[in-house]
């Protein structure tokens, strides 16, 4: 649960680093160059952090599933 905080948490970061940018490129030619490449890796990292997401959340439950399972299996 931990590392899907953190994960989450590291997924924004860099989105909001990145979106932060730029605001801090000077002239308007010198913003375009820069908000066109960094929309487009906002867009790529926002897909990645959903399929860490799902992947994370996938595991979880699976590994969930199997504690839960093995504590109440009965006994031979």
């Amino acid at each position: 649960m931990v590392r899907l905080f953190a994960n989450m948490t590291a997924g924004h970061i860099v989105l909001a680093a990145l979106i932060g940018l730029i605001p801090v490129a000077s002239g308007v030619l010198v913003q375009l160059g820069v908000g066109i490449p960094v929309t487009a890796l906002s867009l790529l990292i926002r897909v990645l952090e959903l399929f860490v997401a799902f992947l994370q959340a996938y595991i979880f439950t699976f590994l969930s599933t199997l504690f839960i399972a093995s504590a109440v299996a009965p006994e031979h």
